[in-house]
């Protein structure tokens, strides 16, 4: 089963103890610096997330602060995500993403990662650029 899911239209999600939903809006996220700030309030990263890919992907793997064992990110205006970055960084992300979903599924009974796309044809794009199987609601 994908990690991915392109929606149809903007998430209505309403999540339960067992889930944490985390919201990453394009046009709030142009660069990587205001990426790794929101992504770590929501997720609650400890004081010491270094702020870079490396530690990014290590936090993503680990989740063990969190009570929750749903994780879901959803992606509002994808096509402004990273606009003030090279395309390549944004594909980093989801490869990282993608990788701590697969990690997360070996790991029977512990949290699952699941990355919701609210419409975007470059999010679309992205996905099919690097390789990312994803399901699509349209």
């Amino acid at each position: 089963m994908a990690n991915f899911k392109i929606l149809s239209e903007l998430c209505v999600l309403v999540p339960n103890e067992s889930q944490v939903l985390v919201y990453v809006d394009g046009e709030e996220n142009l660069t990587i610096e205001q990426f790794y700030t929101t992504i770590s309030k929501q997720l609650q990263f400890p004081s010491d997330f270094g702020s870079n890919l490396d530690a990014f992907d290590e936090m993503l793997n680990d989740l063990s602060w969190l009570a929750q064992n749903e994780i879901f990110i959803v992606f509002r205006n994808y096509d402004d995500f990273l606009a003030d970055e090279n395309d390549e960084l944004r594909e980093i992300l989801l490869t990282i993403m993608d990788d701590a979903a697969e990690e997360w599924k070996s790991d029977a009974g512990t949290k699952s990662l699941k990355i919701l796309i609210e419409p975007s044809e470059l999010g679309v794009d992205d996905l099919e650029t690097i390789g990312i199987s994803y399901e699509d609601e349209a």
